[in-house]
């Protein structure tokens, strides 16, 4: 023990080793176990809570994809839909545009008629009247 004695080393520093191994126990047995598997846990559940946000990730994507699938499909039933509509429309219109045009043009026909009709009867009694009404005027005028 000559050579702990010339390096300074006494009996305190056994002690103090004893009381240090002691407080290293204690505070393994505490403190540092207790801590290592509270970060333990602490990292299991952020592990999965970081696997199941990917997991929700993934599905969120996938919806969305599912999601915008059906609105194209939505939208091109409605285009057919609004098209066919459209077209059965047209067809209406241009069926009573015709009716009307053909109603019309028989109206006009027939009108044209009536008064063709009217103005040679009328053509016909003026001149059947023109020569009374010369009589008369010519009877005025020579005083008669």
């Amino acid at each position: 023990m000559d050579i702990f004695g010339q390096l300074g080393i006494n009996s305190t520093a056994a002690i103090q080793f004893i009381f240090f191994a002691i407080a290293l126990l204690f505070l393994t047995k505490v403190v540092f176990t207790p801590y290592a598997h509270a970060l333990e846990e602490r990292e299991r559940k952020t592990k999965g809570g970081e696997d199941l946000a990917l997991e929700y990730q993934a599905k969120s994507i996938e919806l969305q994809t599912q999601y915008e699938t059906k609105l194209r499909e939505l939208n091109q039933e409605t285009k057919s839909i609004i098209d066919a509509s459209k077209a059965e429309a047209n067809k209406q219109y241009e069926t009573t545009v015709s009716k009307s045009r053909d109603e019309a043009t028989k109206l006009v026909s027939e009108n044209r008629a009536k008064i063709s009709a009217a103005v040679e009867t009328a053509a016909r009694d003026l001149k059947s009247q023109t020569q009374a009404v010369a009589l008369a005027i010519t009877s005025k005028l020579l005083g008669k």
